[in-house]
């Protein structure tokens, strides 16, 4: 008689760690301000007065490079919204709203057509040349990866690119000032 005790004592000490484990503690969330959720939210990108030239280059081209063809009008639509990380020559060209010179991706028509969406995530590359300390202005290499979004839930990552960046620093932090795509 002495075994059944002893199981059922282990049993039921058992069921009750893993019914404390099923219980819903928010207490965490609410602490650090973190919920999950399925809802698809725009991520606020990171503010361009805070980052260092790395952060800079990345988010920057990470917006350049997402694009929304059934709403965009071009690809400039996304350099526009990428306005707060330009500086230079790039910021003058968003600001125009000038479309003239954009060339538009193959695909374009066809992903504006099934209501696609391509976003774009991009990382520092170890090709980055090295800058000496204390540089205003910096090259730095991104490898960024597109996947286009389709409506119908599917999605298709398409081959990384690597593109130079010119990052400068400014009175204001540092902005994106040229990008080139590299073979």
């Amino acid at each position: 008689m002495q075994i059944t005790r002893v199981t059922v004592a282990a049993v039921c000490t058992a069921a009750a760690v893993a019914l404390a484990g099923c219980g819903s503690d928010t207490s965490s969330s609410d602490r650090h301000g973190h919920q999950g959720s399925d809802a698809h939210e725009v991520i606020e990108p990171l503010s361009p007065q805070q980052i260092g030239a790395n952060d800079t280059a990345i988010t920057a081209m990470g917006m350049i490079l997402s694009w929304q063809p059934a709403i965009d009008d071009s690809k400039t639509d996304a350099l526009i919204r990428a306005t707060p990380y330009l500086g230079g020559d790039l910021l003058a060209v968003a600001e125009s709203g000038s479309r003239a010179d954009v060339r538009p991706d193959a695909d374009w028509q066809q992903w504006a057509a099934a209501k696609d969406a391509v976003t774009a995530v991009c990382a520092h590359s170890d090709t980055t040349p090295v800058a000496p300390a204390g540089m205003r202005t910096v090259v730095i290499d991104v490898i960024c990866t597109q996947t286009v979004l389709h409506a119908s839930g599917q999605t298709t990552r398409l081959t990384p690119q690597l593109w130079r960046t010119t990052i400068t620093r400014t009175d204001d932090g540092w902005r994106l000032t040229d990008y080139r795509f590299q073979q």
